[in-house]
């Protein structure tokens, strides 16, 4: 069971409250800007072989964050689930409680940090 106290609990899922609608309204824009600012409006008039590839990196980059924005509201809501069924705070790899510090740094942690390390290094190698 994770150490951390009511008042801890209750810390970390207000900074998740207050997350979620900065996150929504972020997704909304990026989808926004991806439909008014598309490739093709953004080439619009070009025909540079320089402007085609800026217009194609601003549309990554928009999708890019949009996506990022899109999985950390998944996290967010995997973290709820985690506090409701009482596993919030307890490392998926290791069963080990996670430092009430690192939630604050990071509140949807689902790792402690030695095993996060293990999972990224273990990402970089594919």
């Amino acid at each position: 069971m994770t150490s951390l106290t009511s008042g801890q609990r209750e810390n970390l899922a207000k900074m998740m409250d207050e997350r979620e609608p900065v996150l929504r309204e972020e997704i909304r824009d990026g989808l926004r800007r991806m439909r008014v600012e598309g490739y093709d409006e953004l080439l619009s008039g070009t025909s540079d072989a320089g402007d085609e590839s800026l217009a194609s990196l601003v549309t990554d980059i928009n999708n890019a964050d949009t996506k990022r924005d899109a999985v950390e509201l998944q996290d967010i809501f995997a973290a709820r689930a985690r506090m409701a069924d009482g596993t919030y705070g307890i490392c998926i790899d290791c069963d080990v409680a996670i430092p009430y510090e690192r939630l604050q740094a990071y509140p949807t942690a689902k790792r402690c940090l030695a095993c996060q390390q293990v999972h990224e290094a273990k990402r970089a190698q594919r």
